[in-house]
């Protein structure tokens, strides 16, 4: 049987609605190890709006107020995943299978966040798909992988350095949001790109206490 994603919502579907009842409706957690991973991540996705289903951990967001310097540190790890990307590419390694652990590592999806939520992305170097919330449009735009012709894969540059400041910080009970620039140097040529961002940030359950982005915008700045 092929496996399509078409087949892997059914099936969860069904896993969904038994484990929803034999849970007494609690979020439950189904691990992902496949070679269709981004299918069916994406089918994940689908099946928590569906079913009303949260597949991650109970709750998917932990109430744990985000402190300032956790946003610091997020914003952080972000940068360091976006080079750490083009390092595996540089060196001739698996570059798409460490992009797909760096945005799994920041940013959190739909099936992680719960029937309703979609994760908000506004790449910068993006205008045919300007706005992006599924996984596989996520590894297309940072390594080129041929979802979107119009994406030539942002950190795969490569990236040498990427600096940050943070103009400022909004924290409430659930989230933190922060607003900044980034700077970006050419590993190649050594020249600097400008780029303005917003983050907003998530505590999430699974793992415990993790900072995932749930909406990123990026731009380059105004030029008249």
């Amino acid at each position: 049987v092929r496996l399509t994603e078409d087949v892997i919502i059914l099936i969860m579907s069904t896993m969904a609605r038994r484990l929803a009842a034999a849970t007494a409706g609690r979020a439950f957690v189904l691990p992902v190890t496949t070679p269709h991973r981004a299918t069916v991540l994406r089918a994940l996705s689908t099946v928590a709006d569906k079913e009303g289903a949260t597949i991650a951990g109970s709750p998917a967001i932990s109430p744990k107020k985000i402190e300032s310097p956790e946003v610091r540190e997020a914003v952080k790890a972000w940068t360091d995943g976006i080079i750490e990307i083009g390092e595996v590419f540089t060196a001739g390694g698996d570059y798409r299978a460490k992009a797909m652990e760096v945005i799994e590592s920041n940013y959190a999806f739909s099936h992680e966040l719960g029937p309703g939520n979609k994760l908000l992305f506004k790449p910068t170097k993006a205008s045919e798909h300007p706005f992006r919330s599924e996984y596989d449009e996520f590894v297309s735009y940072f390594v080129g992988d041929g979802k979107y012709s119009e994406d030539q894969g942002f950190a795969l540059a490569p990236w040498s350095k990427i600096r940050f400041d943070m103009y400022g910080v909004f924290i409430t009970d659930a989230s933190a949001t922060v607003s900044g620039n980034y700077w970006f140097t050419n590993a190649n040529d050594g020249s600097e790109t400008k780029v303005e961002y917003s983050f907003q940030f998530v505590r999430v359950a699974n793992p415990p206490g993790k900072l995932k982005i749930v909406l990123h915008h990026s731009s380059l700045p105004f030029a008249p």
